[in-house]
């Protein structure tokens, strides 16, 4: 495609136009991004209520390269229908409340050139994995293996247009993981990378909410990772190590922030119920129990995320 950007940052969003509009100031008020061109980059805004809240935006970001689209689509399918905008090589996905830290935009698009022509599988990960660096392999499994839940992450997901145009009409997908249902896809590709460094900053938002997380983490992702077992495209090992991070990290997290602190809103209906379904007898009191002392390692994570990864 001739005249393409090189990357489409795709932003669906509904509501919360002040965290909406704090992530686009990440990117125009960025003086590195004018070391590259305009023509580098598009910013897709997929807005999928249908109050048009956030069209306003268009005229405080008047840029040739953005872009307000109002979608008619249910919850999170916004993540898959924003991606059919872009025209840019790479089409990366963006939570509408990850701001750029400075310099990340171009250090973003200088990777995307940097691998272009060999166009690998892709993920972001933003300093969570705890290394900072781009990681590279040759086999899906260790890929997702070292990904782990990670592979949730809307914000890490990114596919070249190429790839994505030749099955998004023919994958099947999840009606809260629309992003990892096209992401599974790429099982077959010969390279894979993790990009680690701390691009981003999650806003914190009060009291965030809106949908049964608990059975987002015991039913439907797992349910995806199965699959791909099932489909022998990763391996027994992987798909446990990827269910024991959900138990013993994720989950009690997601506990912690809802039930302990209540600084969180999701639904936890049919949880102690659902988690029997993939997990093993007495996880939901795994989960609660370790609910008490998860927040010590996510301090630590921070710690090495803010000071020893951004050092090197």
């Amino acid at each position: 495609m001739q005249n393409c950007p090189v990357i489409s940052i795709c932003i669906p969003a509904n509501g919360r136009i002040d965290y909406v509009r704090n992530t686009l100031k990440s990117i125009y008020s960025d003086d590195k991004y004018l070391e590259t061109s305009l023509n580098d980059f598009e910013v897709i805004l997929s807005d999928n209520n249908p109050s048009r809240e956030l069209e306003c935006l268009s005229a405080e970001f008047p840029y040739k390269n953005f872009y307000y689209f109002n979608t008619q689509c249910e919850g999170f399918l916004n993540s898959y229908h924003v991606l059919t905008y872009g025209r840019g090589q790479f089409l990366k996905l963006h939570n509408s409340q990850e701001v750029f830290q400075k310099g990340s935009l171009l250090s973003m698009i200088e990777f995307i050139k940097s691998i272009e022509i060999s166009k690998p599988c892709v993920f972001f990960t933003s300093g969570f994995l705890n290394y900072g660096e781009l990681m590279n392999y040759t086999q899906f499994d260790d890929f997702m293996s070292n990904l782990s839940y990670w592979s949730s992450w809307s914000n890490g997901f990114g596919m070249w247009k190429e790839d994505f145009d030749d099955i998004k009409e023919n994958v099947e997908m999840n009606s809260l993981f629309p992003h990892t249902s096209l992401f599974l896809t790429q099982y077959a590709k010969k390279v894979f990378v993790i990009n680690d460094k701390p691009l981003f900053k999650t806003q914190f938002v009060k009291k965030r909410g809106g949908h049964n997380k608990f059975q987002a983490f015991s039913i439907e992702y797992p349910s995806l990772i199965q699959a791909s077992y099932d489909s022998e495209q990763i391996s027994l090992k992987t798909k446990n190590k990827i269910f024991n991070d959900i138990l013993y990290n994720y989950l009690p997290l997601l506990y912690f922030n809802v039930k302990v602190v209540k600084r969180e809103t999701f639904s936890s209906e049919g949880f102690k119920q659902n988690i029997k379904v993939y997990f093993p007898k007495g996880s939901y009191w795994i989960v609660s129990g370790l609910s008490l002392v998860i927040p010590i390692k996510v301090i630590w994570r921070k710690i090495k995320i803010n000071y020893l990864i951004k050092s090197k």
